[in-house]
């Protein structure tokens, strides 16, 4: 008996089986003459093939007719149905119940339709549970909470009442404004730099422009507190990199973030003291968590990408119904939470050791194949290391190029000092430098 979890952001909907993240897919479809591609396909070409893409039939889920719609798309209902059996196909064999995480602006209307394209799929749906609720669950929260969240078109802030039992009490989207808007703001600044900097246009290329888009979100992400970042595309086997200040990334989001503050604040009742949980999403946003903390009273948690996920699977028996009935959750036991401080983190490796030289790792490294004069970073890696929520990932671009303690890796693991990876014969450990070792 497996569980699958659907959290549905159009953003990225997440896909995992008995907790472990198996996709995560974005809500794009584009129409190539008669064939839709779909999520990652569908958003790897929305640039090379712009005539026809459409990515608001999540957050617009009906059954109204679309412009220029066909026999076979005739409304965001027969997107989100194609985008629904790709993601379940691969896992239907596996998978006995399903559970979907749906957000908080979801009407009646929107969950009666997904279920009924659940049905039509053939998932075996056993209840339905809001966001915001399962994203508390199992955390040390005041009484007053609050969640952000960021969607393709909007941002959403959620109140809740923490009395031991978690109850979401209101719902609003802030902004129309979402992830779709502010990525496409940040390669403009980004093509600007590039034209600044090198008098190449990344955006006067369809392919060069795609290649912009693919990279932005993870290194959006990845982001650190850094005042000046670099980026890099290659273009026609031509490397062309730029450095871009977190002062022009703000452009981008700063005429956002008062909106936020201000919206924050209003759910905030004299000197109630408030937690703030702020999702994975917006990870890496310049400036966002500075211009909170501006806010009095607000203990702000960052969510990490699987705590939806992790508490949906925890929480599965209030979740999914005895009686065979399929409800929608607005409430859930807070859980418990340890009473002691949590135990400090093993500390994650910070180098690689290849030969008798210590490289860095830094924010990310995506390591080369040709390791003739050491790891060095490439546009197209072997795989990337990379710190994220405290811990050090590895991650696999090419099947069976990488192993790590004699392993082959085939898609991502977790790293920790003293592991040993192997790329075309040669050997790099992973190791701690810090400031007591450096003495």
């Amino acid at each position: 008996m497996s569980l699958a979890v659907f959290n549905i952001n159009d953003a990225g909907i997440q896909v995992s089986v008995d907790g472990d993240l198996v996709r995560t897919s974005p809500g794009y479809a584009v129409l190539d003459g008669n064939r839709l591609m779909i999520g990652e396909q569908a958003s790897l070409n929305a640039k090379l093939l712009p005539r026809w893409t459409n990515n608001r039939f999540w957050s617009q889920l009906n059954t109204n007719p679309l412009p220029n719609n066909s026999n076979d798309i005739r409304h965001h209902a027969d997107l989100a149905f194609a985008h629904l059996e790709d993601l379940w196909l691969p896992i239907k064999k596996d998978v006995s119940d399903t559970v979907f995480i749906v957000p908080g602006y979801y009407s009646n209307e929107n969950l009666g339709l997904l279920l009924g394209l659940s049905k039509e799929c053939g998932l075996p749906v056993k209840g339905i549970v809001d966001q915001s609720i399962v994203s508390a669950c199992n955390l040390p929260l005041h009484s007053n909470v609050l969640h952000l969240d960021i969607h393709l078109h909007s941002i959403s802030l959620t109140r809740i009442s923490n009395t031991g039992t978690l109850i979401r009490k209101d719902v609003k989207n802030i902004l129309e404004t979402g992830l779709y808007t502010l990525m496409d703001r940040w390669a403009n600044i980004i093509a600007g730099q590039f034209i600044q900097s090198t008098r190449f246009d990344p955006m006067h290329n369809a392919d060069s422009e795609q290649q912009l888009f693919n990279k932005l979100p993870a290194w959006i992400s990845s982001l650190d507190g850094d005042t000046t970042h670099s980026f890099q595309l290659t273009v026609e086997q031509t490397e062309h990199t730029i450095a871009i200040s977190n002062d022009n990334l703000l452009k981008a989001c700063t005429p956002l973030y008062p909106q936020i503050v201000g919206a924050v604040r209003n759910e905030i009742s004299g000197n109630e003291q408030t937690s703030l949980l702020v999702s994975h999403r917006f990870s890496g946003f310049p400036g966002l968590n500075d211009s909170l903390r501006l806010i009095p009273d607000i203990d702000i948690i960052d969510l990490n990408e699987l705590k939806s996920i992790a508490s949906a699977t925890l929480h599965q028996g209030e979740i999914v119904s005895e009686s065979g009935a399929v409800n929608h959750m607005i409430q859930l036991s807070a859980g418990e939470v340890a009473d002691q401080p949590e135990a400090p983190q093993p500390a994650k490796a910070t180098h690689l050791l290849w030969r008798h030289r210590a490289i860095a790792i830094g924010k990310g490294f995506p390591l080369g194949h040709d390791l003739s004069n050491g790891p060095t970073p490439s546009n197209d890696p072997v795989c990337t290391v990379y710190p994220r929520d405290g811990q050090l990932m590895l991650e696999s671009s090419r099947a069976g190029a990488v192993r790590v303690n004699g392993q082959t890796v085939t898609e991502m693991m977790t790293l920790e000092p003293g592991d040993q990876l192997e790329v075309a014969d040669e050997i790099m450990t992973l190791i701690l430098v810090s400031s007591e070792t450096a003495r």
